[in-house]
């Protein structure tokens, strides 16, 4: 069996790389636990099955929230398992995330055109890395007998 998860990262359109509070849930934890515990808290899921063939896929169970795509690829150094160190997997889940945004108004309730532009284009990159997302796996359809 497949190591679990070590490195993974979150990337959002407007920061660099940070490294997310994470918690281990297997199928057999109760999903009530999973749910956010506060109303600005952002909980996102990353299903990882070692034992199937398809790419991890990540969600959000948050509402200010949404997953645009999980990238994998090799950690750097993450091979070198130093004497004594449980191994680890080597591999690094980078998931990338947009964040509600809002429009905002000036003091005589307008809205300025530069800023729609601005949240325009921010928009359209994110539906441009979307449409990257790889599909998603239709389940296996079993024909009546």
């Amino acid at each position: 069996m497949s190591e679990l998860p070590y490195y993974i990262l979150l990337s959002q359109p407007s920061s660099s790389l940070v490294h997310p509070a994470i918690q281990y849930h297997f199928a057999d934890d109760p999903p009530i636990s999973l749910l956010p515990s506060s109303p600005g808290e952002t909980v996102l899921v990353l299903d990882y099955d070692p034992s199937s063939s398809n790419p991890p896929a990540a969600q959000s169970l948050s509402t200010n929230t949404a997953v645009t795509s999980v990238k994998v690829t090799d950690a750097p150094g993450a091979a070198v398992a130093k004497e004594g160190e449980p191994k680890r997997n080597d591999k690094m889940f980078i998931i990338e995330t947009i964040a509600e945004t809002r429009a905002t108004e000036d003091a005589e309730g307008t809205t300025n055109p530069y800023t729609i532009l601005a949240q325009f284009r921010q928009r359209n990159a994110v539906l441009r890395s979307a449409m990257d997302f790889p599909p998603i796996q239709a389940e296996p359809t079993h024909p009546d007998s």
